[in-house]
Order: C-alpha cells, then sequence, then structure tokens
C-alpha cells in the first residue's frame, strides 16, 4: 500500500502583475476552483493575477501560501494565509514556479516567462488558461525543449482547467491523504 501524506498537493498559480478584468475573473475562478478540489495554492503573492488568484481561493474556504520578493511579510495581498519572504527579487521565480505540484500559467509577461522556464525544467505539469492571452496562449499545446515529451496542457475554459487537475492528481508523484 502506497504511503500517505498529510500534505495537501500544490497549485501554483502564475501570471500577470497587470491584468485586465476577464484576466483577473479567469484567476479568481482558477482560485476557487483549487480551493474547491482541496488542493493549496501558491502564488507570488502580490497584485494582479495572483491577488485575484488569492482571494478566490481564499473566499472559496482554501489555503494561499505567498511567496514574495522581498523581506517583508507585509508585502502579501490580504488573501494570503501563509508568507514566505524570500529577499530574492525576481529570482523568487524559481521557487513559486516549483513549489507548485502543478502549474498554472494566466496570461503572463517576462516574470512569468521565466516561471514557466523553470517549471519545465523542473518536470511540473504545466496548465495554461490560453484564452487569458500572454504567454499562457503562446505555450499552450507545446513542447518547449527535450526536457519533456509532454506538451503545456491547453484549457481555453475554466472548466477544461477543473477537469485536467482532476486528471493530474493522480500522476503525481505523491500519494495524498484525501
Amino acid at each position: 500500500m502506497a504511503k500517505t501524506t498529510i500534505r495537501r498537493p500544490q497549485v501554483s498559480i502564475i501570471g500577470s502583475s497587470e491584468a485586465d478584468a476577464a484576466m483577473l475573473t479567469l484567476a479568481a475562478q482558477a482560485g476557487a476552483v483549487v480551493a474547491k478540489l482541496g488542493f493549496a495554492l501558491v502564488t507570488g503573492g502580490r497584485d494582479g493575477i495572483m491577488q485575484a488568484a488569492s482571494k478566490g481561493c481564499a473566499d472559496a474556504g482554501g489555503i494561499v501560501l505567498a511567496v514574495v520578493p522581498g523581506t517583508s511579510m507585509n508585502e502579501a495581498n490580504e488573501y494570503c494565509h501563509y508568507v514566505i519572504p524570500t529577499g530574492l527579487g525576481w529570482a523568487r521565480n524559481v521557487i513559486t514556479a516549483i513549489a507548485g505540484d502543478i502549474i498554472v500559467v494566466i496570461g503572463g509577461a517576462a516574470g512569468t516567462l521565466s516561471e514557466i522556464a523553470f517549471a519545465w525544467m523542473y518536470e511540473r505539469p504545466i496548465i495554461a488558461l490560453s484564452s487569458s492571452g500572454g504567454w499562457a496562449k503562446q505555450v499552450a499545446g507545446k513542447t518547449l525543449d527535450h526536457r519533456q515529451t509532454q506538451p503545456v496542457i491547453d484549457c481555453p475554459t475554466i472548466h477544461e482547467f477543473e477537469a485536467a487537475l482532476r486528471r493530474l492528481l493522480p500522476t503525481l508523484p505523491t500519494t495524498f491523504a484525501r
């Protein structure tokens, strides 16, 4: 019998700190799905997609973990339950990317691109909510290089996103208590 842990599966939602209303709505919905499935949410803890996903998750009763670039706990948005101040600036993106068992991309600019690259190199499954645009649209359905054979999972809708999370859970290397 497989050993179980008390740790919840962790989903990192990454994306634009400057986002339009449609992207913010999608991020809040994605955060709520993470909570609904009993996963813990990891974000960069700041504004934009990070804040909307955090609010959606917290409002749905989920747990939110923030990995912030500075040294202050107060740097995180008001929807974060736990804060990890890294003091690493942009370099904190590697932590945000590998802290998730699954990585979800919504929109995204250069900072998000770095997180996508780290997630890919560390062989994390990546889901792109491609309807949000940005790097999510650019990487959806693609393999980025030789390190992985499975492409970035393209989920244009929130319903496809939830189905993808459900499909991925049994493939994760740890057996989680439910």
